[in-house]
């Protein structure tokens, strides 16, 4: 099979669009990019600025940005004096260029994707019909000698006209993978299907709403545990790609899952979404960044930081001890059965996301390549949606990287095909349940927010939505994702 790689299309892409992106930059007041509006919401607060920002928090994407975006106070004359005394601020590289240094930079740690591109040779068989939605069980060549499993959900409306399609991420399980993910079981294979209300089985939900989805198990979960391994164990995979990581794995795999979808007659190619929960919503921006054929991204509670210890993106136990993982191939089932047998709590073992992450994690003050706000800027001017709990956002650090990603995105705002703020999101399906959800909680009015939503000038593309309580995707949240996919995919059913 031949194509031309995606990174390749999406560098020709952007160089074509350069001169429109400069052109785009010179037309934009400093005074507009965001970085200035962020900087006055962490200027010092009465008590009642402090009510405001908890305000500006509690909104999330709407407010902040539209902060970010309003005119810039005017400067004291002695400021202005200090600016007209300071040196001239270096030339700000055009974003396609800045772009493709960034992507080489996240290679260099994720490992280059494979050169020759395998035949797909798709296996496809129909396993259940239920409630209006077929489900096939799908495998298709990934490399020469590995396959991605997956189940196909297809809606019987899906066969009247090309539908868009999602893929499904699962979760961090113990072995169970893409089955979760539809409803078939837990965490485990062996466990009762999860509660309905937990929201993980979003391959089901999207289905059930009208949009083809495509669950896949990710190497070392699901039916892809190597023979004799702990589910996620990664050293097989590691003893025959040094240079690669999982990361950069499962990215590919997600590609690959692009190519099998845009072979049926019955997708939309041109409208493919994505998203994933915990591992699954970090590794969809991935998998967005480096894949331009999806269209539209929805990240929920994955992992936006870079954590520095052990139990983190390069797991290694204490003393380089493997032993423990020889022991047998059933999962530990307590948190300190897993830390006597690992030295840290791990379900699963031995995870390594990034191999070549391990030198920023025996050395805190090595600086960083590069950081999640590159990654989720790849993506632009593609639209992305980040859920999260509150909690999660402020540990991930993810409002100090907003200003980056939004810069990006407001450069890019000019483009034919972004449609007006207020028109989108009151055409959503979540809109009533997101302006009562701020009415209750943040008593806000809804004129109040509505004006915060108009003002905000990024396009609609960029946004993100918090929500109170642990780890988790509620039933707020599943309707926001599901309006976002209607908005950039299309509308299917209600």
């Amino acid at each position: 099979m031949k194509r031309v790689s995606s990174i390749e299309e999406a560098g020709a892409h952007r160089e074509n669009r350069e001169d429109e992106f400069n052109n785009a930059l010179q037309g934009c007041d400093e005074s507009m990019l965001p970085y200035h509006g962020l900087q006055r919401l962490e200027a010092p607060m009465d008590s009642n600025s402090k009510s405001t920002r908890r305000q500006l928090l509690g909104m999330g994407v709407p407010v902040l940005a539209a902060a970010a975006l309003a005119p810039h106070q005017q400067s004291s004359a002695d400021d202005s004096q200090v600016r007209a005394g300071s040196p001239e601020k270096p030339e700000k590289m055009p974003w396609p260029k800045e772009r493709k240094i960034i992507e080489r930079k996240w290679l260099d740690l994720l490992g280059d994707f494979p050169k020759e591109i395998p035949d797909l040779k798709v296996e496809m068989k129909e396993v259940a019909k239920e409630e209006g939605i077929t489900r096939y069980h799908v495998s298709f060549q990934s490399e020469s000698d590995d396959r991605v499993t997956a189940w196909l959900l297809v809606p019987d409306a899906a066969r009247k006209k090309p539908t868009p399609a999602i893929i499904c991420l699962h979760s961090t399980t113990w072995g169970s993978g893409k089955d979760q993910v539809i409803g078939l079981s837990g965490k485990r294979p062996i466990d009762p299907p999860p509660d309905p209300k937990a929201g993980r089985d979003y391959g089901r939900t999207h289905a059930q709403h009208g949009f083809i989805t495509l669950s896949i198990d990710t190497i070392t979960d699901g039916e892809r545990i190597e023979p004799k391994r702990r589910v996620m164990d990664t050293r097989v995979f590691y003893e025959k790609h040094p240079e690669w990581s999982i990361v950069g794995k499962n990215t590919w795999d997600c590609m690959r899952s692009v190519d099998f979808l845009q072979t049926l007659d019955f997708v939309d190619h041109a409208h493919i979404g994505i998203t994933g929960l915990s591992m699954g919503g970090h590794l969809a921006l991935f998998a967005a960044a480096f894949e331009p054929r999806i269209t539209a991204t929805v990240s929920n509670g994955g992992v936006l930081d870079w954590y520095r210890h052990a139990s983190a993106w390069s797991r290694v136990p204490p003393n380089n001890n493997w032993r423990p993982w020889e022991e047998g191939v059933d999962a530990p089932t307590s948190s300190k059965e897993l830390e006597r047998r690992f030295g840290f709590k791990s379900n699963s073992g031995p995870f390594i996301y990034i191999k070549k992450f391990r030198p920023y994690i025996e050395d805190s003050n090595l600086p960083l390549p590069v950081d999640f706000d590159d990654l989720m800027a790849m993506i632009a001017p593609r639209p992305q949606l980040i859920i999260s709990t509150e909690q999660e956002l402020y540990r991930h650090k993810f409002f100090q990287k907003v200003p980056k990603v939004l810069d990006v995105y407001i450069n890019w705002r000019d483009t034919p095909d972004l449609p007006s703020v207020l028109k989108a999101r009151q055409e959503r399906l979540g809109f009533e349940e997101t302006l009562e959800y701020y009415e209750t909680q943040h008593r806000m009015s809804e004129s109040k927010i509505v004006k915060q939503f108009s003002e905000f000038g990024a396009g609609d593309c960029f946004s993100w939505f918090s929500f109170p309580g642990g780890h988790g995707l509620p039933g707020v949240a599943r309707r926001m994702s599901l309006a976002w996919f209607d908005r950039w995919l299309g509308r299917t059913l209600h």
